[in-house]
């Protein structure tokens, strides 16, 4: 049975409330029935009731018991807005301009996150990864301990037997040693909540055990050495080439102490650059199944969609992330 397909089964009977910002559109309502149809999801979708069934109709995609949600008939808009200006005032947001930037449906649905009248907020179909994150960091904000908001990818090989976590590939271009430590940590508790295996975590290099001298690899060292004192019971290693990692009879030659032993499932890359490329050369050559990127380091979820992606992409970016652990 592969990842997807485990995934339906643990979450149906027992669905998480979905809102969707990006409404209108035809891809957004599509992945909203078959997910309240299968009892995957209880889907939430924002914008003017009318206006909405109107633009479905238009696709005969029936919106019946699929709650709409519109900002400017909600009863909590002044509470939202309030919040919203105290958690920004410090950066000089007025009450007026909380009242205003509320309306917008992914700052809205953001605020639905936070308050407990959603579980999961899946935008970015329509609106910028921009907009997206800065919602996301601004209003829904992170957990105590975690300063890194990041992303990792589930990359899933073609018989669907193996399944890596590659980060952080979507969101920080020069990540310092501090995050690191963050987006290490964040990919291997969101690799084991859903997959269920141990997360063994290679914070990655083109060096192994000081085989090469650079402020890249110094900067490495540094993470592993903060995760020690500070995750001790991670299983993880670094720096380390991905060969080391990967492959059992290199990594005894390159690094025989490795705790990951060349068995690492979750690869923390050093830049954005390096774990942008290694995902779509795994992708394309390995032809390697990439979902995601799913958004992490929140205290409360908020994925980000390619404006480019199927209704089936939708689906299967709101099952997986129903299998997180927050």
């Amino acid at each position: 049975m592969n990842l997807i397909d485990t995934c339906k089964l643990k979450i149906k009977g027992n669905p998480k409330r979905v809102v969707f910002p990006d409404s209108k559109d035809e891809r957004v309502l599509k992945a909203a029935r078959y997910l309240a149809d299968e009892s995957l999801a209880v889907p939430i979708l924002i914008g003017g009731p009318f206006e909405i069934r109107d633009f479905a109709d238009e696709y005969r995609i029936s919106t019946k018991g699929i709650d709409i949600n519109s900002p400017t008939q909600c009863p909590d808009i002044k509470s939202f807005a309030s919040t919203f200006y105290e958690l920004r005032k410090h950066k000089g947001m007025t009450l007026e301009e909380a009242e205003k930037l509320i309306l917008d449906p992914v700052n809205y649905a953001a605020m639905l996150v936070r308050k407990n009248s959603a579980d999961i907020c899946i935008a970015g179909n329509l609106s910028t990864t921009a907009n997206v994150l800065k919602a996301a960091i601004q209003i829904i904000g992170m957990p105590e301990g975690i300063k890194t908001v990041s992303s990792f990818f589930l990359m899933i090989s073609p018989d669907g037997n193996t399944i890596y976590s590659f980060s952080d590939c979507a969101v920080i271009p020069e990540p310092t040693s501090e995050q690191l430590v963050d987006i290490a940590y964040s990919s291997a508790m969101n690799y084991k909540s859903i997959t269920c295996y141990t997360p063994k975590t290679a914070l990655l290099s083109f060096s192994t055990k000081g085989s090469a001298e650079h402020p890249s690899t110094e900067k490495i060292k540094n993470a592993v050495k903060v995760l020690s004192s500070k995750y001790p019971d991670m299983i993880f290693d670094g720096e380390i080439q991905f060969d080391a990692a990967l492959v059992p009879e290199v990594g005894k030659k390159k690094a025989p102490n490795s705790p990951i032993k060349g068995d690492a499932n979750v690869f923390v890359f050093p830049s954005l650059e390096a774990g942008n490329i290694g995902y779509k050369i795994a992708e394309r050559l390995g032809n390697y199944l990439a979902l995601g990127p799913f958004i992490q380091g929140l205290q409360k979820q908020m994925h980000d969609l390619s404006r480019g992606c199927s209704w089936q992409d939708i689906v299967n970016t709101t099952v997986i992330a129903s299998c997180i652990e927050n």
